[in-house]
Formats: structure tokens, sequence, C-alpha cells
């Protein structure tokens, strides 16, 4: 069988193992190019009914090379799948290409449409996704706590998505949204003439997630009347809509998550009911804080980028060493939806290739100020370890030969040897 051509276009910057690994084991066959031109020389001569995919790392793409490169690529051909991915984010393309043939979403689970997008590498982070996937295959309560913004909604939609349940409604409600007077009504929906208003039957949102999954997002606030009547719907599966004498029945799972500590809330008067704690903790998931998962930061800064220059249409946008050491230092209250806010905002008011300090929002230009000697010098490193990934892929890729590495970087030789000492780079 005559394997497929790839055309990949790759940053020097970046490591080309992971995608080259990937590529290979799947059968392609692959033509690399580390420059616009290369790729237009190359791309000219391959045969057309032999091109299958161009991979493009997203880093190369802006300037009047690539808009030139894009438009000759498709006069040429219409059948080739054009693929933009992000180097330092390359789960996307294991995504694609690690099921069927067929070209799914990038941002969209092949098993369920509704399915989020997972960015986490840690280890820390990997036992919740392990912990969370197990809990997806049993029909299960599941509690999901942590901090505000460390993402508990995308963790209960990662569970129904993969759960048996996957095809029918997920029903969010975030309980802290809903006036306390109205919170019964909601959830169990009434019956005509329950209340001043009542004009008909309305369902609440434990019929509208028949079958399915109810997120019970902020759990950790509801009346004590509330909390008894979830009690007994999870202990029965029946509930008693307002205004309506007869028990209705549900088939539905609960998912719920809190940002407090219910350990303590149970202690206080008035407080969460020990029995509805011990009924939703049977399976418990805790979302660690995104100071606790540095490693991820950069992902995270990478992904929420990419989206945040689709959807404004912008050239993707590199991080400066400055801003790239920032994120590492800050301390992120916020956690992941703090982050994701202020790369949206970066995006927006940046005018050049790179988000610099100056594109951020205040706090964090203040921040950065107050803690300028640590940040400088975490820059420093980033750029030393930038260096030292980009002599050592040009001496990878060109099998130890300096020349051809110094000619690939468009440095000189001299140059490229005075690096590797500077660097103690391993002479190969």
């Amino acid at each position: 069988m005559e394997r497929f051509q790839v055309l990949l276009v790759h940053s020097l910057g970046f490591p080309l193992a992971p995608v080259q690994k990937l590529l290979e084991e799947r059968g392609f066959y692959i033509h690399l190019s580390r420059t616009w031109e290369d790729a237009e020389r190359v791309y000219s001569a391959l045969p057309l009914e032999q091109i299958k995919y161009l991979i493009i790392d997203i880093t190369l793409c802006f300037g009047d090379k690539w808009e030139k490169f894009i438009h000759r690529a498709r006069i040429r051909s219409t059948n080739a799948v054009f693929i933009c991915f992000h180097p330092e984010f390359p789960q996307s393309l294991f995504s694609l290409f690690s099921h069927a043939p067929s070209i799914p979403s990038p941002d969209i689970d092949k098993e369920n449409p509704q399915a989020p997008l997972i960015v986490g590498e840690t280890p820390k982070f990997s036992e919740v996704l392990d912990l969370a996937s197990r809990y997806a295959h049993h029909d299960i309560t599941v509690l999901i706590t942590g901090e505000t913004g460390t993402g508990k909604d995308v963790i209960a939609r990662y569970i129904h998505a993969h759960s048996a349940r996957k095809d029918k409604p997920f029903v969010a409600c975030n309980m802290t949204a809903i006036p306390e007077t109205l919170v019964e009504s909601e959830l169990f929906g009434y019956v005509k003439g329950a209340f001043t208003g009542a004009d008909k039957n309305k369902e609440g949102l434990i019929e509208a997630a028949e079958g399915g999954t109810l997120f019970l997002d902020e759990i950790g606030d509801p009346p004590p009347s509330i909390q008894l009547k979830l009690l007994r719907f999870l202990e029965s599966r029946e509930f008693y809509r307002v205004g309506e004498s007869s028990p209705k029945t549900a088939d539905v799972r609960i998912i719920a998550a809190s940002n407090k500590d219910l350990d303590k809330a149970i202690q206080e008067e008035n407080g969460f009911r020990k029995d509805l704690y011990y009924r939703l903790n049977s399976a418990r998931i805790i979302l660690p804080p995104l100071r606790e998962r540095i490693e991820d930061i950069i992902l995270l800064v990478a992904h929420f980028g990419y989206q945040a220059c689709c959807q404004t249409q912008k050239p993707f946008k590199k991080i400066s060493s400055s801003v790239r050491a920032l994120f590492v230092d800050y301390p992120w209250p916020g956690n992941i939806r703090e982050l994701k806010n202020v790369i949206e905002s970066a995006v927006m008011v940046s005018s050049g290739e790179y988000l610099t300090l100056g594109d951020l929002p205040m706090h964090l230009q203040q921040y950065a100020t107050g803690h300028r000697e640590e940040i400088g010098a975490k820059a420093i490193r980033n750029i030393a370890e930038a260096e030292r990934n980009l002599l050592e892929g040009a001496l990878q890729e060109t099998n130890g030969n300096k020349a051809k590495a110094a000619e690939l970087l468009g440095i000189s030789t001299r140059t490229l040897y005075r690096k590797i000492e500077k660097l103690s780079l391993r002479s190969t």
C-alpha cells in the first residue's frame, strides 16, 4: 500500500521528536521543512495525488511568506487537509490521529461532541483525570471540590462525556445564581396554581436532565429545606414538584461541586447537612490549584492564546520571556479562569508579534514590578533554555554536522561553536 505524503512545517525552537514519532507510527512519509522557502520548494515537487496533510506549526503562521505559501498551496491542491497545531501543545495532533483515519475536530472528543478538551500533563492533574475516567464508567454520585476557577465544571462535563449517559442531556445549575426562594421550583419544577404566577406546569432541572447528568455547582450554599429534598432524591430518586402531592421519579446522575470546605461547613450552625455530605462524598475528586500545576501553565497559555487569536482573527502571538517568567511566578488566585481572562485580554490589546508585559492587565504589571528580580532571573533562564533547545534541535536534525546546523540556524559556524561551548552542549 502506498504511503501518504505529509508536509510538516515545524519551527526549530520546539522539539520535533513527539510529532515526528506520532506521524511515523501512523505510516506517513514525512517531508520536513523549517522555512517557508523550503516548504514552497518541497510542496511544488510532491505529487498532488499523494499529498494527504499539510501539518503546520502555528507559531510560523504570520507574515507575507506564510500568506503567499498558503494561498498557492490552496490553489494547487483542493484535496489536502491543512492542520495547524502549537508545538508546545501537540495533544491536538494526538487526538486527531489517535483513532481512525477520518479527521474529527481537534476541540471535540471523538466519542462525544460535548466532551471538553482537557489541558494538563502534571502528575497531580493526571491523577485527577484518571480518577474522573474511572468514576465515569460507574453510575455513582461524584463530588468535585477545589478553589474557584480550577475547572470543576470542565471535569463534570468530562465525566458525563465518558459515561454511558453521554448521549443524554448534561444540565448545569449554579446554586448561588438562583434566588433562595426559587431554588426548589427551579430544581424540582412546579404545577399550575402552586403559587402566584404559576399559570402552567413547568418541569425542573431534574426532569430536564432525565437519563443524563445534573451538575450542581456551588452545592455548599442551599437552604436546609432544599438540602433535605436533595438527600431524599439521592436516596430514592423520587421528588415532588412544588404544589404536587404525588411523587415523580427521575433517572439522573448527580455531580456536585463546591469551592467551600464542606467538612467545616457541617460543623456550623444551620450549615451543610452531614448526611447529605456523606451521600455526595461517596466519590470525591479534589482539583489542585493552578499554582500547584506550574508545568501546565505554558500549555494552558498556548491553548487559550490559540483560541483567543482564532476568535479575534489575529496572527498567533508568541510569549516573551518576561511574560513567560511572570506567568510561572504569579500565584494565580483566580486559577485557570483568571489565566484564560488574562490571555484573552492581552491578545485583544496586543499589536505586536509577542505578548509583552505592557499587554497584561495592570495588576499583573504591578506584580511584575514588585517581583522584578525573581522574574528577571527566570526570564534569563528561559532564554538560555530556548537557545539550548534551538541548538540541540538543529544539531539533531543535521546529525551533528555543525556547518549544516549553523546554516539552518542562520549563523556562522564560529558563532555556533561559541554557543555550544557557552551552553556546555555535548559535541556530537
